[in-house]
């Protein structure tokens, strides 16, 4: 999608948008993987880092892997976006899925964004904080626990 169809404001625009609509069907497709019929085929591999790692955000089965990718691609076939914007935002959720495994957190804004904190309390607890960017959908969803700092 070229600039000269949508405009500045739309691929600005298209930003939020993107994280909002990817964190709502990963929150979906995210809690479906801790299904009991589902858990133990396809996503336990992920949870068998209990304190996670930077290694660990991306250890996981193939077919975990890539039903948890599926929402960046149903993304673009929804909403027009632009084809530079999709390789940053790529950069930014792999960036992003490290940062929430790897034990650093800075504990701003944790009352909306899905930190480190609260996805160690999903590893260890593993029925809450489903969400990948923000904390909406597991507010929405009962399944959110507050973060309290995890570790120093």
């Amino acid at each position: 999608t070229g600039l000269d169809t949508y405009g500045y404001t739309y691929l600005v625009l298209s930003v939020p948008l993107f994280l909002f609509v990817t964190d709502m069907f990963i929150y979906f497709i995210h809690r479906g993987l801790h299904h009991p019929l589902v858990y133990r085929r396809i996503h336990k591999p992920h949870h068998t880092y209990r304190w996670t790692t930077p290694y660990s955000s991306h250890a996981f089965a193939p077919l975990d892997g890539f039903s948890q990718g599926v929402p960046y691609y149903i993304f673009t076939f929804i909403f027009p976006f632009h084809n530079w914007l999709w390789l940053v935002m790529f950069l930014f959720v792999n960036f992003w899925t490290i940062s929430i495994h790897d034990q650093v957190d800075f504990g701003f804004f944790n009352t909306f964004i899905n930190s480190t904190d609260h996805h160690t309390i999903h590893h260890v607890d593993f029925k809450f904080n489903y969400g990948q960017y923000f904390t909406l959908w597991d507010r929405l969803g009962g399944s959110h626990r507050d973060a309290k700092q995890t570790h120093t």
